[in-house]
């Protein structure tokens, strides 16, 4: 049993050490070949296309690229410099080509850094070619479209949460505070129904009638109980029972009046009971960037009012004194000149 526990595990290890150097290996074939894509393109720039076609050639037939673009980079190369050999190599060109187009049926070589030589059997084979890659162009341009399509509405998706998030940050957020009531306390004296239900007047006199009548009944009780005799269980003179007597009567009276309160303040309580009672909402303010604390809202004050000046008290007008009484013998007195100008009078426009 213990040996092939320990085969099974010997052989879990070997698989995942064998997976690792796979992967290994294979970034390393990857990494090699886009340096070897690097050097074909420093050679062909030097004119060397033999040793371009020869390195690519090796290259192509291992096939391991990182991405698409740098398996067409090379199955260019190789095209270019089968052609640009001495002899040319054309059909050799045109399978490196076939390559090239099948892989990105749109591809157009650059006239301004291609022999036009190239880039007219680049066009003739292109031309030739098309019942064939004309399928795979539509099929790839709808690939394109249908993946150009997904991005855009994810970058819709994201700039909708985006701003979603951005307004959730600006609404200001509300926080209630709900005040659960419970049904029984309201059958409990003392007026504590009434103050569960926000009626604090009454339950406070609620609460002090059935204190004063409780307290009046227990104490008769017990004064009742302090004026018997310990052995006979009677009283020991008549005016002691005249005192229990009414004793009694303040016990029963007391008794009646805070079960009646109590009664009365538990119905009252339950017909106004309600399950709930919102206190108050309260706009929260988050803290200021770089800081973290809310920041407390400052209560508005009323501004000052100027304290009234009582106007100085203006000394009683003194009466004109009267004028003389003109008689006939006296003389008029002379005209002013300004009363021979003619007077104007302005009206007011409203």
């Amino acid at each position: 049993m213990t040996s092939a526990v320990a085969f099974a595990v010997t052989l879990v290890v070997a698989q995942a050490s064998a997976q690792q150097s796979e992967r290994a290996a294979q970034a390393e074939g990857e990494d090699a070949a886009a340096e070897q894509v690097r050097l074909a393109q420093r050679d062909f720039e030097y004119g060397d296309y033999a040793k371009v076609a020869q390195r690519l050639a090796t290259l192509v037939e291992a096939g391991r690229f990182q991405t698409p673009e740098l398996r067409a980079r090379a199955y260019t190369l190789l095209g270019e410099a089968l052609l640009l050999q001495n002899p040319p190599r054309e059909a050799d060109a045109h399978r490196a080509f076939l390559e090239l187009l099948f892989l990105d049926p749109d591809t157009e070589l650059d006239p301004f850094y291609v022999p036009p030589r190239v880039v007219e059997f680049f066009d003739r084979e292109k031309k030739e070619l098309e019942p064939q890659i004309g399928p795979l162009r539509a099929q790839r341009r709808a690939e394109k479209e249908a993946r150009r399509r997904a991005l855009e509405e994810e970058a819709k998706r994201r700039q909708a949460e985006e701003e979603r998030r951005r307004q959730e940050t600006l609404r200001p957020r509300v926080e209630r505070t709900v005040v659960q009531h419970e049904f029984w306390v309201s059958l409990l004296p003392f007026g504590l129904g009434q103050l569960q239900n926000g009626d604090r007047s009454l339950g406070y006199t609620l609460a002090t009638l059935e204190v004063v009548f409780g307290a009046a009944s227990v104490g008769s009780a017990l004064l009742i109980e302090a004026l018997r005799d310990q052995n006979t269980q009677k009283f020991a003179t008549g005016s002691d029972y005249q005192i229990a007597h009414r004793l009694q009567i303040v016990k029963w009276v007391g008794a009646a009046a805070f079960y009646s309160l109590w009664a009365f303040g538990a119905i009252h309580a339950a017909v106004n009971y309600r399950p709930q009672t919102i206190v108050r909402d309260q706009v929260l303010v988050g803290p200021a960037p770089g800081s973290t604390t809310s920041p407390e809202m400052p209560i508005p004050q009323q501004p000052e009012r100027p304290p009234r000046t009582t106007p100085p008290a203006t000394p009683p007008a003194t009466p004109p004194a009267p004028k003389p009484p003109r008689t006939d013998a006296s003389p008029p007195s002379p005209t002013p000149a300004w009363l021979h100008v003619p007077s104007t009078v302005a009206f007011e426009v409203r």
